[in-house]
């Protein structure tokens, strides 16, 4: 081999050699750039489940105490059921007693 083609082949070598470091590299910067875009989805995640999960938390909150003042207006209204229909009859008297 001559001196040009030991110079040629060195050449040759020295620039797939180049070549492929820049590709590693540059493989390396995506997949670090892919890695961060997935963690800040997973963030992004966990927060609109952790979100959820708190206004779901609110919501359970605020029905158990509706639940609670529909029950104490039951009671109420079952405890005064014998006070409302005598209440009733006599508005009905009294109106039919005017229309008479």
């Amino acid at each position: 081999m001559s001196g040009i083609e030991i110079g040629a082949l060195t050449i040759l070598v020295s620039s797939m050699v180049w070549y492929l470091k820049y590709q590693t590299k540059r493989q390396a910067i995506r997949e670090d750039k892919q890695d961060k875009e997935r963690k800040e989805e997973i963030v992004f995640i966990r927060g609109l489940v952790t979100n959820d999960m708190k206004e779901l938390h609110k919501d359970s909150v605020k029905n158990a105490e509706l639940n609670k003042d529909g029950i104490v207006l039951l009671k109420d209204v079952n405890s005064n059921q014998g006070k409302l229909c005598k209440l009733i009859e006599s508005i009905d008297r009294r109106i039919n007693g005017r229309e008479k």
